[in-house]
């Protein structure tokens, strides 16, 4: 199933289920809180019937999900680790991060007035919880899994030792357009295509199979990290190739995870 939130008036969002050649309303204002309505959620996702909207009618610039927290992980591909010049750590490297801003997956930002050297950016696989789960085990973690979708960071580059990770420099996120359900995807999100091209230049290319720590070992981890709520978001970690390439004005960049979609951004001056 692949679900998404739609903008239905200027101040009126939806959740909505994509069908074949339409959109289907769901009684819910975005994909987050359907899913904080009840473990029960996908059969009642799955099942509603009732207004159709076609889908070149309807927009979906808004993110999929409000969402609760956002934990995220360091590097985590065998190309970011070499790059950055770092061994394979016997553990994830995680932290919990504050967006100051969540956009869909068409937009523009403006350069922040601080950043003289552009924004650090990456293409991530991005885990979304369904329930609730406190120190889960790696067996058990998929199970707490409600959907995969598309995540970027977008943060002003200024503390180099700060490339990999965003505490502190309350990113922008980047998310959409659509969260699709574990059924509609391999085990565990593996064998999924990154891709992300900067100015219409290929930059990254990579496979969530490359991950150093799998989706269910960084579920538990970040489970014991603290408890994770419905509508929680994991990022996996970004794959190399963007060190050299900041963010900077005027630029064009394209994102994609095949089977999730993708995401334009264009970068304009402050």
């Amino acid at each position: 199933m692949r679900l998404t939130t739609i903008r239905i008036t200027p101040d009126r969002t939806t959740a909505a289920r994509i069908d074949k050649k339409h959109f289907t309303p769901l009684p819910h204002p975005d994909v987050g809180a359907l899913i904080a309505s009840g473990t029960d959620w996908p059969r009642r996702a799955a099942a509603h019937t009732g207004e159709r909207l076609p889908l070149p009618s309807a927009t979906t610039e808004v993110p999929p999900l409000t969402l609760g927290r956002v934990v995220c992980t360091g590097p985590n591909y065998p190309t970011r680790l070499k790059e950055r010049d770092r061994q394979h750590p016997a553990a994830p490297s995680m932290s919990l991060a504050r967006p100051h801003a969540v956009a869909g997956a068409r937009t523009s930002v403006p350069l922040p007035e601080t950043s003289s050297r552009g924004m650090a950016w990456g293409v991530e696989l991005g885990v979304v919880v369904s329930h609730r789960a406190h120190r889960v085990p790696a067996t058990e973690a998929l199970h707490h899994v409600a959907g995969y979708v598309l995540a970027t960071y977008l943060y002003a580059l200024g503390d180099p030792a700060k490339q990999d990770g965003p505490d502190g420099l309350r990113p922008l996120l980047l998310l959409g357009p659509d969260l699709v359900t574990p059924d509609h995807l391999p085990i565990g999100g593996r064998g999924l295509t990154l891709t992300a091209t900067l100015d219409g230049r290929p930059v990254q290319n990579a496979n969530t199979s490359d991950l150093h720590f799998d989706v269910a070992t960084l579920l538990a981890r970040a489970s014991d990290l603290t408890p994770l709520e419905p509508g929680d978001l994991i990022t996996t970690g970004t794959p190399g190739g963007t060190l050299a390439h900041p963010l900077g004005p005027s630029r064009s960049l394209q994102v994609a995870i095949k089977g999730l979609g993708d995401i334009d951004c264009l970068v304009t001056d402050a």
